[in-house]
């Protein structure tokens, strides 16, 4: 048995078609070194390898070049905030767990925004 060789465009394979190849490649190294062949695995469990060599990949990359820095969206908006008497907000930043949402359903608008 002979492994095919791949594409020269990888997209003209579909993934069941590179499991296949990987397979027999497996199968064919292990039939030369005298191994039994790998059980084929489930997809579920291809998934889970794929994770963590994912997971160690960033992680590698964090090693090298240090933990990116994740840009944050801040948009500062005009005018007053809406009204909201149905909804009390008090926010502590220095501690964000002490932070307070007081909601009052009886002065909530409607869904349709026609008031209480």
């Amino acid at each position: 048995m002979a492994v095919t060789d791949p594409p020269a465009d990888p997209q003209e394979w579909t993934d069941e078609q590179w499991l296949d190849w990987l397979a027999e490649g497996d199968a064919e190294s292990a039939a030369a070194t005298g191994d039994e062949p790998p059980s084929p695995s489930p997809r579920r469990e291809r998934g889970a390898v794929a994770t963590v060599m994912g997971a160690a990949m960033i992680g590698m990359a964090e090693a090298i070049y240090g933990p990116r820095d994740e840009a944050a969206e801040v948009v500062q908006a005009s005018g007053g905030p809406p009204d909201d008497d149905w909804l009390d907000l008090t926010l502590d930043p220095d501690h964000p767990e002490d932070s307070v949402a007081v909601v009052r359903p009886d002065r909530r608008p409607d869904a349709d925004g026609s008031g209480p």
